[in-house]
């Protein structure tokens, strides 16, 4: 009985061992795999995705936090992700970038994007909503390493704030929120 037992045993451990040699990841995945694979549609296969960096305001409004999220690396743009911060801002508890804003085009030149959006972004209030927005969207878009600069317009003329629209923005870190340590 204990040579069926230990015989049984090596066996077990012989197949166990021989399914981590390091050839079994040259062979092709089996249909149980890639259907599993395929099912879980949140999954995307690490070549092809990317992981993409917006910012959000604090539950005070006071901050803003990054979040990152996985997206295929062909939506891995700087439109994309102004497009899911407005996203994220639309399904908060108490959203404040205005209903029906959203982002027209956005070009990049010479490490300057300019960011139009539409003329419901006027209706942003208050220096504080105001300086977070621009807080929000300029270090999103400064992610990209061919940003340096952030000019807004909203369909086509500078946004009318209370403070100068007119000029170019730069990343600005005192609104991200410093984890306490």
């Amino acid at each position: 009985m204990r040579k069926k037992i230990a015989l049984a045993s090596a066996l077990i451990l012989s197949m166990v061992l021989a399914g981590c040699s390091p050839d079994s990841g040259s062979k092709p995945a089996s249909n149980a795999s890639a259907l599993s694979a395929s099912a879980n549609s949140s999954s995307v296969p690490a070549k092809e995705s990317s992981t993409l960096v917006f910012y959000r305001p604090t539950d005070d409004a006071l901050h803003i936090l990054p979040v990152s999220i996985k997206v295929k690396a062909e939506d891995h743009t700087a439109k994309n992700a102004v497009e899911e911060m407005i996203r994220y801002d639309r399904k908060a508890k108490y959203p404040f970038i205005p209903a029906g804003t959203h982002l027209k085009d956005l070009s990049i030149q010479d490490g300057t994007a300019i960011a139009n959006f539409t003329g419901e972004v006027n209706q942003i209030k208050g220096g504080t909503s105001e300086s977070l927005f621009i807080a929000m969207t300029v270090d999103t878009l400064t992610e990209f390493p061919n940003i340096k600069r952030v000019e807004f317009r909203a369909e086509g003329k500078p946004l009318q704030f209370q403070m100068d629209m007119t000029k170019q923005f730069m990343r600005d870190e005192s609104y991200i929120q410093q984890t306490k340590t």
